[in-house]
């Protein structure tokens, strides 16, 4: 392939779709940084004879122009898609779908649209799987609260330039909104919600910021403070995404029935979890978790085939917790 051909592929991967643009000085320098030096009046001219056979679009009203992809252009210059890259991208947009905003789902419509219409084209059984498949989330299913596409898209750039982010934001215990600079360490997708993990400005501590409460997002071009032992996987299994009772991890010992509690040997409590049988009938559960609101719903909703041996005290909680309940019950 030619040195020529070379450099129109890569200034093709360089155009973002609409509605994001690159300027042809911007393409110059990153031309000129993967080992490509050319001027940006050759640049104009390349780009303008690519539009010829690629969707591009050209904003002549700026200077220096701004060149974008149509937002709905298949992107032919890549590899045509196999069989299970298409079923991937299938699944993905079914189980993107509820997750996102539709702004933030239209950048991969194209690639959407192309799996879609590869899966149809295919005669292969694998082409029938997205009619046969279906992503069904545990609880009560209600629906996801709505995201503000601008300060999802704010988030995920300042996320992945390591930029600080100004976001006008709602807690629950604040008495209005206000406007704050984060410092985002990472994204949690818990459903229903989404969670922004990170700092605030001028405030102590790693806070949870569910983005569904955030109206305006803004990116701020200086560099995030992250601490340098921050591990995103740690503070999950920290138990800080659940509502912390206490500091303090919990030893757990469980005695749980055959077959309904089957399915804690497959998805274990925590990474250290030990399980033996003791019977046909029961297992036993050694496990080191955090003491959080969620283990003691789950020990709740449990009760009937799970026995908590260990530790004393948080038996005693959860029968006063089904004591009140029935109490409850009783007096209605």
């Amino acid at each position: 392939m030619s040195n020529t051909a070379v450099r129109y592929l890569t200034m093709l991967r360089m155009v973002p779709r609409f509605p994001k643009s690159i300027t042809t000085t911007e393409l110059a320098e990153r031309l000129e940084d993967h080992g490509f030096s050319v001027t940006m009046r050759s640049i104009q001219r390349d780009l303008e004879k690519l539009s010829t056979d690629f969707p591009l679009l050209v904003d002549e009203n700026k200077r220096p122009f701004q060149w974008s992809f149509d937002r709905e252009a298949a992107m032919d210059i890549i590899p045509a898609l196999d069989l299970p890259a298409a079923l991937t991208f299938e699944l993905a947009r079914a189980y993107l779908s509820p997750m996102l905003p539709p702004r933030a789902l239209s950048h991969l419509k194209p690639h959407f649209d192309e799996a879609h219409r590869t899966l149809l084209r295919e005669k292969n059984p694998l082409g029938q799987w997205p009619s046969r498949v279906r992503v069904i989330n545990r609880g009560l299913g209600g629906q996801r609260p709505g995201i503000n596409a601008d300060v999802l898209e704010t988030v995920t750039e300042a996320l992945l330039r390591e930029y600080q982010c100004k976001l006008t934001y709602q807690a629950r215990n604040w008495p209005q909104p206000e406007d704050i600079v984060v410092h985002p360490f990472g994204l949690i997708f818990r459903d229903p919600n989404v969670y922004l993990i990170g700092t605030i400005e001028g405030r102590e501590g790693i806070r949870q910021l569910v983005l569904h409460r955030a109206t305006t997002g803004e990116l701020v071009e200086e560099l995030v403070e992250r601490p340098d032992d921050f591990d995103l996987d740690l503070y999950i299994r920290s138990g800080a995404m659940g509502i912390l009772r206490s500091d303090e991890p919990v030893f757990l010992r469980l005695r749980c029935d055959k077959p309904v509690l089957n399915h804690l040997i497959e998805s274990p409590l925590g990474f250290d979890q030990l399980t033996h049988d003791i019977d046909d009938n029961t297992f036993e559960i050694l496990v080191t978790v955090g003491d959080t609101q969620d283990l003691r719903w789950w020990l709740t909703a449990q009760a009937m085939h799970c026995d908590i041996l260990e530790p004393e005290w948080l038996r005693q909680d959860i029968e006063e917790t089904l004591e009140q309940g029935l109490k409850r019950t009783k007096a209605h």
